[in-house]
This record gives C-alpha cells, sequence and structure tokens, in this order.
C-alpha cells in the first residue's frame, strides 16, 4: 500500500517543457508491480487530475480504489526547472490531506505500508495508525522537512513533524540534504542518529556517491552503481526505498536488499520516466556486481568514504 499525494509535475529542462505524472506513490506503485505485487495507492487529486492518468494507473495494474477526486480542490502539482545540476522546486498547487479516516478505510493486515508525502500531506496521527497496522511501514522523509505555499520555491526546514517521524516506522529514508537539515550532520552521522530514535533501518542517499544503511547496530557503506547512460534522475530515491521495504519484506539480508536498492535506482536513471522501471530479475543481476562492494563503514571510515 502506498500513501501519499499522486503530483503532477512540470518539468522544465534547458528550452523543452513538459508534463508528467509523478510523487513517491506513482514510483514505488509502479516499481512494486515490476517485483510482482499487487500495489494500491492511497491517495487524494483534484478535479483537475486528467482521466488518462487514471487510466494509465489502472491498466498498469495499480489498484485505484483509494485514489480518490475531492471537487472544488486541486491536484498537488510541483514545477521542477533544472540548471545544470541544480533544481528549482516550486509548489503550484496542493491537494487535500490524506488524513486518519482516510487511511482506516483500508485494511493494512499483513502489508507492506509506504508512505511517501510529497508536501506535508499524510499527518503523524495518520502515519502512527498505519504503522500499528501494517506488517513492514516505510516512510520517506521529505515531505515532513518540505515547506512551501502554492507560487512558493519550496524549502527543506528542520520540523518536528519530522522528528516524530522517526519513531512512526520501521524504515525510514532521506537524502543528504534532508538529513543534514533534519540532524545538522554528514550523511553518515546522520544515519546512525536516526537510527538511534526508532526506526529498525534508516536509507541516506548521495545520488551519484552512494548511500548508507544504518540497521542491526551497523552502519553500511553502498556505493553508487554507475549507470550505462544518465537520462531521467526524477524518482529513484522513491525507487531505492520501495525496492529495500520490498526486500527486507521478504526477508532478504541487509546486504542484499541495500545492493538491490541501488541496482534498482541505477537502472531507473538511465531511461525517460517509467521506462526506467525493471522487472526484479534485471535488477538482481546488477544487484550481484554490486553487493561484494558494500562495506561496513565507521563514522571515521565513512568520511573518507
Amino acid at each position: 500500500m502506498f500513501f501519499g499525494h499522486v503530483v503532477i509535475d512540470t518539468v522544465v529542462r534547458g528550452g523543452a517543457r513538459w508534463q508528467s505524472l509523478g510523487g513517491t506513490v506513482v514510483y514505488g506503485a509502479l516499481t512494486a508491480l515490476r517485483y510482482g505485487f499487487e500495489p494500491s495507492i492511497v491517495s487524494k487529486v483534484g478535479e483537475d487530475f486528467p482521466d488518462e492518468y487514471l487510466i494509465f494507473l489502472s491498466r498498469s495494474g495499480v489498484d485505484i480504489s483509494h485514489l480518490r477526486m475531492v471537487r472544488g480542490t486541486k491536484t498537488t502539482r510541483f514545477r521542477l526547472t533544472y540548471r545544470n545540476a541544480e533544481r528549482e522546486l516550486v509548489l503550484q498547487a496542493r491537494a487535500e490531506d490524506i488524513g486518519l479516516v482516510d487511511v482506516e478505510a483500508v485494511d493494512l493486515s499483513g502489508k507492506v505500508a509506504v508512505v511517501g508525502p510529497v508536501i506535508g500531506e499524510v499527518p503523524l496521527e495518520a502515519l502512527e495508525s498505519i504503522r500499528s497496522r501494517a506488517a513492514l511501514t516505510a516512510v520517506d522523509l521529505q515531505g515532513y522537512l518540505r515547506s512551501a505555499k502554492p507560487k512558493e520555491v519550496v524549502k527543506l526546514v528542520k520540523s518536528e513533524q519530522a522528528l516524530r517521524a522517526l519513531g512512526s516506522a520501521d524504515i525510514v529514508h532521506a537524502d543528504a540534504e534532508e538529513a543534514r537539515v533534519l540532524t545538522g550532520m554528514e550523511p553518515e552521522r546522520a544515519a546512525e542518529w536516526m537510527a538511534a530514535r526508532g526506526p529498525k533501518a534508516v536509507l541516506v542517499t548521495m545520488g551519484y556517491t552512494g548511500a548508507y544503511v544504518a540497521a542491526e547496530g551497523r552502519l553500511l557503506y553502498v556505493p553508487a552503481m554507475q549507470p550505462e547512460q544518465v537520462v531521467d534522475t526524477t524518482g529513484a530515491g522513491d525507487i531505492f526505498l520501495t525496492v529495500f521495504a520490498l526486500e527486507r519484506a521478504r526477508g532478504t539480508p541487509l546486504e542484499e536488499a541495500a545492493a538491490m536498492a541501488a541496482a534498482a535506482a541505477s537502472l531507473r536513471v538511465e531511461r525517460q520516466g517509467f521506462d526506467g522501471l525493471r522487472d526484479r530479475w534485471v535488477v538482481r543481476s546488477r544487484a550481484q556486481r554490486l553487493l561484494e562492494q558494500i562495506k561496513e563503514a565507521k563514522v571515521e571510515e565513512a568520511k573518507s568514504a
């Protein structure tokens, strides 16, 4: 089950501009399909949400029976402007929150729940309800750290919600900048600091320089698998979190789950949009090459990694 806003992104890169479907829940659900799961999305959209996106999700195999259109509201929209390696994110519109009533209408017994708010739309009481009923709960902290009103540039701000979310999930993900804003620390220290506050595993991703995974009293450095080409990086962190959570739910050992997550993320960036999502056997083939490169890291060693 995937909880969070389905998003419409307007992407501006160079002289090109296009619109695409996005959000952690979308990338996560489509990834889960490739892994043989039957994913459901719990979300809210506005009257402006295109029918073709609903048809695409449904025909792909995603259960959208809990995706509700709220009349008189707009869908969450972002404008992503890329300038070289920099990205500016502007919130254009925000859909209604996914509240306690919405999540408690869903049966979560025995299920993996991935909570991926993009702009704080899953309140902590809803997250806590999900955690209490799901077999495993994974959360992306980005939505609890982002701050913006419509038409404003999105900024990362340390928040009490993000700190409390650490104790309301089994697996937590943040990218390096989000982790720094929350903890004031570099990625390796941040991973250990967050892991000490409740979650069973913390993932701090660093793009092309890899990731740190703090779990089971250990800190692992997971190098990035270099893609054959870089076409589109959108959703790579969402895929890393989703694959790691699904692998751990299968009982996959820690190092192998981390390798699978890194491999899936590297495969994603090689193709545009959802074409970068691959079947589990393809991911596993690449992960085998990465597995032997994962190493136990101490904070002192991590600085030079």
